[in-house]
């Protein structure tokens, strides 16, 4: 499985791949809940965006995710579409992931 994160400041979208590049779920997320999200699908690979608040979510998820953090402005293919929403976003990473076309940002 692959999750794409959308992260905000208080919420998540989240998408959820499945090998075949089938979304199984969509779902908006409180940041405190992610840990219950992450725990539902352990083992599975995660990508989310680089922002101000990543850190802490990136540890949580990554006691049970494998975490790829997403480099923010090199993520040509979200930011150039034209139906930019949270839901689009998250699809989007999930599919990179997927396709193993995510440009990594650095993690301390």
């Amino acid at each position: 499985m692959y999750l794409g994160i959308d992260v905000h400041k208080r919420y998540a979208q989240v998408a959820v791949m499945d090998e075949a590049g089938k979304i199984v779920e969509e779902v908006r997320v409180e940041n405190a809940n992610l840990d219950e999200l992450a725990q539902r699908y352990a083992g599975a690979q995660a990508v989310l965006e680089a922002t101000s608040n990543y850190y802490h979510i990136h540890d949580t998820l990554s006691e049970h995710l494998d975490v790829t953090v997403a480099h923010p402005k090199k993520i040509n293919q979200i930011a150039d579409t034209d139906k930019k929403t949270d839901r689009v976003d998250a699809k989007e990473l999930a599919r990179m992931l997927r396709l193993n076309s995510v440009p990594e940002s650095y993690v301390p």
